[in-house]
């Protein structure tokens, strides 16, 4: 009936506009019912459009953090790189103020016993390395070589507890000997009376009485003096100038007359 109904309503409206005057009318009673009916159409678009702009987001920001990694990877290597030319460049002011012969190595290994401290260089007997033979970096006295192969040399550090390196106080002349702790970055002053003239941020440096070392090289610089009571001599903690953990390149002293004992 209700098709019926709709037909004989069209075929009236279309032969004879029984329907002119109320059409608007009808359009707008029909509105909300067209609204209803595309709002799930409408709905679906939309979250299409918004899943697809945030896949596109995503993807974006996937793309660009992996664009910032290579940015940080390759800034990391630029410092890295500036920082060595800086440590070169040190090393190339220190050998020349060095009055003897110098070979220039590079440190390419460190000891993995935690009792001692030596690294490894990448010069032997074939480069003229020999046992004795004092090494330094741009800032101080390292160490000494005290085991070599045709291509590798061991160098025993400064701070090592078996390492003994006579200084003198650059400030008043005072002699003493200078310890390793096994501490990278402490060793202490031996046999200083109460009495001496010595004070935090004196500078210590080779006295050459050993023979080996070359006379005038620093070696490290006074941390701090403890005066105990019932102790005749003061406890004085030294930091070693060279970046015994950190050099990367070294310098080994020539010393002909090492190489004749």
């Amino acid at each position: 009936m209700l098709a019926a109904l709709s037909i004989g309503m069209i075929v009236a409206d279309a032969h004879y506009h029984a329907f002119t005057t109320v059409r608007p009318y009808f359009t707008w009673l029909v509105t909300p019912i067209q609204l209803v009916v595309n709002a799930p159409k409408q709905m679906l678009s939309w979250a299409g459009d918004h899943l697809e702009s945030r896949e596109d987001l995503v993807l974006e920001n996937q793309g660009l953090n992996e664009e910032l990694l290579i940015l940080r990877s390759k800034l990391q290597k630029l410092n890295a790189l500036r920082a060595e030319n800086v440590r070169l460049r040190e090393l190339l002011d220190a050998s020349q103020r060095v009055d003897e012969k110098v070979v220039m190595a590079e440190v390419i290994g460190f000891d993995q016993n935690a009792y001692s401290h030596k690294v490894l260089i990448d010069k032997g007997f074939s480069s003229g390395a020999y046992v004795g033979q004092p090494v330094l970096d741009a800032t101080g006295v390292l160490g000494q070589v005290v085991e070599t192969a045709a291509y590798t040399s061991r160098v025993l550090l400064i701070a090592d507890a078996s390492h003994f390196v006579p200084v003198e106080l650059a400030r008043t002349g005072l002699r003493s000997v200078l310890r390793g702790t096994g501490d990278l970055k402490r060793m202490e002053l031996m046999s200083v009376p109460h009495t001496a003239d010595i004070k935090k941020g004196d500078i210590l440096t080779t006295s050459g009485l050993d023979k080996r070392f070359p006379i005038g090289y620093p070696v490290g610089v006074v941390r701090s003096v403890k005066h105990v009571a019932g102790n005749p001599y003061s406890e004085i903690d030294v930091v070693p100038l060279a970046q015994l953990g950190r050099s990367r390149h070294v310098m080994l002293i020539d010393r002909p007359e090492l190489k004749r004992q």
